[in-house]
Order: structure tokens, then C-alpha cells, then sequence
């Protein structure tokens, strides 16, 4: 009967899966009964198991009472997880930071905002009278409104089930068609003019190279046309659905209805949507749905997914565990740096069914894990693909590819795909279909991206910036992200503005993992209004109604600020971005693409040039120049309590040591893929290779060609004679160079 109801429900549309076996399909038909009766079970059994503990404790307790020293601690509560603790000090890269309880923590870390409370800082804030009472009602407010908003971490997956109108992408296309060519001809004068670097100008792939490399063109156009109202027409099975609708998604957005039936067919995909477009449940959906039909017999990691980022890995765990809800026996496993190691490679024995990592922990578990394998993995994702294929992460990801199978479904998704064929060649693609929604390189629909020009006054550039946080939000009920491009500047303007009053945290990559999550966790809930990040955060992090976004410093790249602004105005909310514009070809550079993507397109948000009273400015920058040693002090105070703790540390690292010698030197030491030294060497070669680059764009073409060129065949005894005659022929050439410039002198 099982076989008869699914093939009644999926005779429309042929939907391959992971396991081909009939006897492996599940039964989904789960009747409402049956789901009553397991969480009835499951409760009495968890009642019973609690009573059973709270009676045991309750006697001894009360044995322990009848007899008590007058020394003895009665609130005392012994640890059972001590000995953990203490294990997890090891010199061979086991202490992570999270293996010790949750009472230490307090210690682990300086209270920053202590130390500048007690410079008298973050009391009032400058120019404001005190408006607690008012903060607190508007905050009992803003909670209210947030209830039905508990469940938006990680909207981006979904988009928030907005959809383009098909009329207005059409229209768009037509109009588009003839600004490109202008577009092209402006860079080309740009170019000339010495305003815009040659290397940050894409250059695109020959017709031919295309059409060998990606599926064909009308795959991807059908893909793009296909309009879904709902995600019942998908083909999606039930307990999917079930999950979506308890999601409160019912339409899925453009990349969702172009992607999920191409993925769900096993093809390769490489796809590019906005910020805020759902392109995280574009692949988990897919992903579960396959995944209903997978073999039960043994456990085995099916999927990979790869992030540049930790927070972005645990933004997508969160998602697919949202979208599998009602899904029996898929599970999930994280392999991220900063987390407890040890409780990674318990989590990863079982081997999950899909694993979302980062590529340097990733490469430590396959070398270093027992039990965790990769043989039978068959779909590969890379979320944020261009970020990934950069030179950063080509090692890793090299290393990677050598050790997952060939045999694979590969997914690539981001914001700005504009990857050459040359980098993906790496991935092993076969016959990739390319997806691209919206047009290339543009802003959300509903941002108004503002400009200040500061000239002359990067000096004003704090207190500036205090000004504008002032103006935007003075009861601290926004979230704001300040970006800046140096984590030094993100702790200095974290001081300056307790100092000031204000409330403000940190995300970088020198604090650990602990504290980037507490910070990140402060903001949602928004204990602090204030972010100040580096570019840590300006991929895939998706935090519910971030209104505004500061460009302290302004990036090196138009991508990186579309990645950037791209935090806000999120799946068709309305935000705001205020950029502070030096004087440098590049700040311009970027301001100019910004300003032509919107001139090239209907309805793409607005550009502005913000006006700023430099006179208000100026008196707050007095207030902080007056107080730079009250900064100094933060700083200086800030350093001997890290050197404090790291001391405690080390002392409690060696009583560790003592304590379980035998047990430390008797584990298996970690291997690495790379040493320091062969990391710092590749990073030398790198930067080299760039600087080797020739300016003339054509001399640079020829080079790459040249690069691409592979030899198939060992070179014969001609082509060596060949090879002789052309360098004598150099030779040659350079030493009649010589002898007429010497003849010359």
C-alpha cells in the first residue's frame, strides 16, 4: 500500500534521488494519530525518567542534611564535567576555548565595558539628557512587535517569499540591453583616464570557452522563465512542506523556482541572486528532499557544504534544521573553527547526513577524526562560491577536491557570481547550468544609498560618525552596522563610543568564537544597537531588520560594498547605507558604480549625498581629543588584565599537564595539511605572482593564455631543439639590446 500512495503522489514529475531502491523509499504518509501518540510517549518518558532522578537527589540531599559540618559548603555543587575540562589542555591544539563550563567564562575574557565604566564612560550619552524611562518604554514596544519575528534568524534562506513580478523583469531586459553597451564604452574611457584599475574590471569569457564549458543556453533561460505561485507545484514532498508552511512560506522567490527543480534533476548549478533572495533554501530544500530517499542500512555523510565563514555555517545549520523539522532521521553536523573540537568529532562519528563546515576545520577532521569519512559523499555546495574561489582559500580548496569523489552533484550560489571559467575549472563542473536572476553587480531594490564626502577630514571620521549614530537613532532601537577595513579601528571606535555614552560591540577575527556569537546574539536582541565589523560580517550574515549600514571605511572592491550594503534592505524590507568618501581613485571608483548600476535599471533604490553640520561635528571631536589618554588608559588597563588571565592560564594549562601526562602524551598527534611555514611561503608566492602581473591588458592575456595552454605530451627531441633555438634566438636579441645602448653611452 506504501508503494501505491507514492507512486500515485509522484507519477507527475520523475524526481531522481539519492537511492534508486523502492524498497529504500520511506513511508511518508504520517497520519495525525500517529504524531500524537509518539509525542505522548515521549513526554511520559521524559516525566518518568525526571521523577526517578529528582527522588534519588531528594534522598541523598536529605541524608547528607541529618550530618553536616559546620565547614562544609551546603550550596556547594560538585562538577561532573571537571575532568573534561582539564583534559582538553593539550599542547596539540585541543583547547579551543569552549571545553571548560560555563561558570569559568566570567574569567576567560577582560570587561572591557567595566573598564571604561569606571573611566566614566557609557553613562549618558554626549549632548542628551537622560531618557532611560523613555528607552524602556519604547523598548517594551519594540518587543511587542518582535514576537510574531522570533524565528527570523537566518531569513535569508528564504527570501521572506518575496517574488519579482514577471513584467517588470521583462521591461527591465529591454531596457538593460542598451545601457550595457554604454556601460561598457564609460569603463573603457575610465580605464584610459587612469581612474578605475584594470584588474578590478572583469574580463569575460569568449563565447566559445562558454558554451564548451557551461550546459546549454537554453536550459538556463527555460530555468529562469519557470514561475512557481507555491512550493506545493515543485514536487516536494510532504514533510517539506509541512515545514514551510510552519515557516509561514508558502511562495518561493525567483532563485528558489529557477534552482530547486534543476537541483532536484542532480545537475551542476551556478547560481547568483541579491542579498536577501533565499538562496540558502534554494540548495537545502533540494538537498532534504533527495535526502528522504537515501539508503537507511548504514550511516554515511551525503552532503558538504562549504562557507567561508563560522557564523554564515551556523546560519545555514539553522536553516536546514528549520526546513527539516518534520523530516525523520535527517541530521546535521558542523565543522567550524572556534567550536569545542572534541564535541565536533563525537557529533561527526555518527556521520551526519549533511555537514556544513569551513575548509580549514573541514581538512583537520578528515585528517584528524576517526570514523568521520567523505567516500560516500555525492552533492558538494559552496555558499558565497566567488569568496571561496579567491586566492585565501585556493589551497584548502584544492585539497578538498582532491579528497571528496568525483563522482558529485556541485552547487555554487552567491550574491556577486562572476567567477572566470579558469577558477572553476578546479571544481570538476559538469555541464554546469548557470542561473543568474538579477542583473550582475546591483543594490537591493529598496535601498537609498547615501554618500558623505569627507575631503580632508579623515581625522573628523570618529566623531563623525558618533554625529550620524545621534541623528539616525537616539533612543538606541535601530540596529546599525558600522564597517570598517582594520580591527584595531573597530576596538578604538568600540572605546570612543562607551567613552561617549553609547553602547556599541565588536565582530573580528581576533576575538574568538565565544565572543563573535555573544556579540552577534547582543545585536538581534538589542542589548547593543551598535555593530562595528570588518568584512567578517559582510557575507551571508543575516540578521533580522538591520536598518541602517555605516561604511566607516569604504572596501577595496564595488563587490565587497555590494556584500556590505547588502545586510540591509533585506527580502523587500526598506534600509539605508551612508558611505564616508575619501578623496582616493578608489573610493570614487566605487561611488561611480554604484550611481550608473541604479542609472541602468527602473526602480533600484535611491543615491543621495548626505549633508553633514561639520560645525557639531567639530565640538564632539574636541570632546574626543580631550579625552585620548582617558582612550590610552582603556587600552593600557584592557592589556595587563589579558596578560593576567593568560598567566592564569598557563598556570592552569601546566597543573593539566601534571595532572594527566600519561593520558596527553598517549594521544595521537594532529596532522596538518600545510605548515605555518608552507602557508607564509604561499602567501609570499602569491603576493608576488600579483606584482609580476603586466600592466598592458593584452600582455596580461597572453600570459593567462600561455598559463592555460597544458602540455598533454612529453616533449619530444624536436620540440626540445625548438625550445634551444627559440632562447639562443632571445639571447641574441638582448645582447644586440645591450651593445647598442653601451654604444650609445
Amino acid at each position: 500500500m506504501v508503494d501505491g500512495k507514492l507512486s500515485k503522489k509522484f507519477d507527475v514529475d520523475f524526481v531522481p534521488t539519492i537511492s534508486d531502491s523502492e524498497d529504500d523509499i520511506p513511508d511518508l504518509e504520517i497520519s495525525d494519530a500517529d504524531e500524537e501518540r509518539d509525542t505522548v510517549t515521549v513526554k511520559k518518558s521524559k516525566k518518568k525518567t525526571k521523577t526517578k532522578k529528582s527522588n534519588k537527589v531528594k534522598k541523598q540531599t536529605d541524608d547528607i542534611d541529618e550530618d553536616v559540618h559546620e565547614d562544609i559548603n551546603p550550596d556547594f555543587q560538585f562538577n561532573l564535567n571537571e575532568e573534561d575540562t582539564y583534559i582538553t589542555g593539550t599542547e596539540n591544539g585541543w583547547n579551543f576555548g569552549d571545553d571548560e563550563d560555563k561558570e569559568d567564562t566570567t574569567n576567560k575574557y577582560v570587561d572591557l565595558d567595566g573598564i571604561i565604566k569606571r573611566k566614566g564612560g557609557l553613562v549618558n550619552i554626549v549632548g542628551l539628557e537622560n531618557e532611560e524611562e523613555e528607552k524602556e518604554k519604547e523598548k517594551e514596544k519594540e518587543k511587542e512587535k518582535e514576537k510574531e519575528d522570533d524565528d527570523e534568524l537566518a531569513m535569508d534562506g528564504f527570501g521572506m517569499g518575496t517574488m519579482l513580478q514577471k513584467h517588470e523583469e521583462e521591461e527591465e531586459e529591454e531596457d538593460n540591453d542598451d545601457d550595457e553597451k554604454e556601460s561598457e564604452n564609460e569603463k573603457e574611457e575610465l580605464i584610459l583616464d587612469g581612474k578605475i584599475n584594470k584588474d578590478d574590471v572583469e574580463e569575460k569569457d569568449s563565447k566559445e570557452a562558454e558554451a564548451a564549458f557551461y550546459a546549454p543556453h537554453t536550459e538556463s533561460e527555460d530555468a529562469k522563465k519557470s514561475v512557481h505561485k507555491s512550493f506545493n507545484s515543485l514536487s516536494l514532498s510532504r514533510p517539506i512542506l509541512k515545514g514551510l508552511n510552519a515557516l509561514g512560506y508558502t511562495t518561493p522567490s525567483p532563485i528558489q523556482s529557477a534552482s530547486i527543480p534543476i537541483a532536484l534533476l542532480g545537475k551542476d548549478i551556478i547560481a547568483g541572486a541579491v542579498t536577501g533572495s533565499g538562496k540558502t533554501a534554494a540548495f537545502m530544500i533540494p538537498i532534504i528532499e533527495r535526502l528522504l530517499y537515501k539508503p537507511t542500512t548504514m550511516p554515511a555523510t551525503r552532503v558538504i557544504v562549504l562557507t567561508p565563514t563560522r557564523e554564515l555555517a551556523l546560519q545555514i545549520s539553522d536553516v536546514g534544521k528549520k526546513i527539516a523539522k518534520f523530516v525523520n532521521g535527517v541530521s546535521f553536523g558542523l565543522a567550524v573553527g572556534g567550536l569545542n573540537l572534541r564535541q565536533q568529532e563525537q557529533q561527526l562519528k555518527s556521520r551526519p547526513d549533511i555537514v556544513i563546515a569551513t575548509p580549514g576545520r573541514f581538512i583537520d577532521h578528515i585528517r584528524n577524526s576517526p570514523s568521520f569519512s567523505v567516500d560516500s559523499v555525492e552533492i558538494l555546495v559552496l555558499d558565497e562560491a566567488d569568496r571561496m574561489l579567491e586566492e585565501g582559500f585556493q589551497d584548502e580548496l584544492s585539497e578538498i577536491m582532491s579528497l571528496l569523489p568525483s563522482k558529485r552533484q556541485t552547487m555554487l550560489f552567491s550574491a556577486t557570481m562572476n567567477s572566470r571559467i579558469k577558477q572553476l575549472i578546479s571544481l570538476s563542473l559538469k555541464q554546469p547550468v548557470r542561473i543568474m536572476i538579477d542583473p550582475p553587480k546591483q543594490a537591493a531594490n529598496k535601498l537609498t544609498q547615501e554618500f558623505v564626502r569627507i575631503r580632508k577630514r579623515e581625522n573628523l571620521k570618529p566623531a563623525l560618525l558618533f554625529n550620524l549614530l545621534k541623528k539616525l537613532d537616539n533612543a538606541g532601537q535601530s540596529r546599525i552596522v558600522v564597517f570598517v577595513s582594520r580591527k584595531e579601528m573597530a576596538h578604538r571606535l568600540r572605546i570612543i563610543l562607551g567613552l561617549l555614552g553609547m553602547k556599541a560591540a565588536e565582530l573580528h577575527g581576533s576575538l574568538s568564537q565565544e565572543q563573535r556569537l555573544q556579540s552577534v546574539t547582543n545585536f538581534k536582541n538589542l542589548v547593543v544597537p551598535v555593530l562595528i565589523c570588518t568584512d567578517l560580517a559582510s557575507r551571508g550574515l543575516d540578521i533580522p531588520k538591520i536598518e541602517v549600514v555605516i561604511n566607516f571605511d569604504m572596501p577595496k572592491t564595488y563587490e565587497i560594498y555590494l556584500h556590505r550594503v547588502g545586510r540591509t534592505a533585506r527580502a523587500g524590507r526598506e534600509g539605508r547605507s551612508v558611505s564616508f568618501v575619501g578623496e582616493s581613485a578608489q573610493d570614487r571608483a566605487i561611488v561611480r558604480s554604484a550611481i550608473s548600476s541604479l542609472s541602468s535599471s527602473t526602480g533600484r533604490g535611491k543615491a543621495l549625498g548626505r549633508n553633514v553640520n561639520w560645525n557639531d561635528v567639530e565640538n564632539i571631536n574636541k570632546i574626543i581629543d580631550a579625552k585620548t589618554e582617558v582612550i590610552d588608559d582603556v587600552l593600557e588597563e584592557e592589556k595587563q588584565e589579558k596578560e593576567i588571565l593568560r598567566a592564569e592560564m598557563e598556570i592552569k594549562k601546566g597543573e593539566n599537564m601534571l595532572k594527566h601526562k600519561q593520558e596527553i602524551q598517549s594521544r595521537p598527534k594532529r596532522t596538518w595539511f600545510q605548515s605555518e611555514k608552507e602557508k607564509k611561503n604561499s602567501k609570499m608566492l602569491q603576493v608576488l605572482s600579483e606584482t609580476k602581473k603586466p600592466t598592458n591588458a593584452r600582455k596580461r592575456k597572453q600570459q593567462e593564455a600561455r598559463e592555460d595552454v597544458e602540455r598533454s605530451y612529453k616533449k619530444t627531441q624536436k620540440d626540445r631543439k625548438e625550445d634551444q633555438d627559440r632562447y639562443i634566438k632571445r639571447q641574441k636579441k638582448n645582447d644586440g639590446k645591450k651593445k647598442k645602448k653601451n654604444s650609445r653611452r
